[in-house]
């Protein structure tokens, strides 16, 4: 995924969006401590996960837009992007019993304790063209 940064010269520059997102992900999940005396739940092949990938990209837009906002004059936009976004994602991402990496290990890999080796995704099936809303 390509996007274009114009250059003062005229001349425009691609932006590799995918390394920023991967640069930024990266950075952020060095700073998250993890508390408790289990494990956090982690998948070394996190893109695996089309959920966590989905989460991780919501993430990371609000994100930019909370340093936006800062830059505004917005000063509690970091804040509330930690508050409203990283905590409320952070719960379902790394939970233990539930989460997208409930069956990974960090060093036994995606879906070690899982006998399948996909995850079940919600079947969707959509009403009859005569549904109202």
């Amino acid at each position: 995924m390509a996007e274009y940064d114009d250059q003062s010269d005229g001349e425009e520059t691609p932006v590799d969006v995918r390394q920023m997102f991967l640069d930024w992900l990266a950075t952020h999940l060095s700073t998250v401590e993890t508390t408790g005396t289990k494990p956090t739940p982690w998948c070394t092949e996190w893109w695996l996960h089309p959920e966590v990938v989905a989460r991780f990209k919501a993430l990371w837009q609000a994100s930019m837009q909370a340093d936006a906002s800062l830059m505004d004059g917005d000063a509690g936009a970091v804040s509330s992007w930690w508050i409203n976004h990283w905590d409320r994602h952070a719960v379902i991402i790394f939970d233990r019993s539930n989460g997208p990496f409930r069956d990974c290990d960090p060093e036994q890999g995606h879906f070690h304790r899982r006998k399948v080796g996909t995850a079940g995704i919600v079947p969707v099936s959509m009403p009859a063209a005569d549904f109202e809303l």
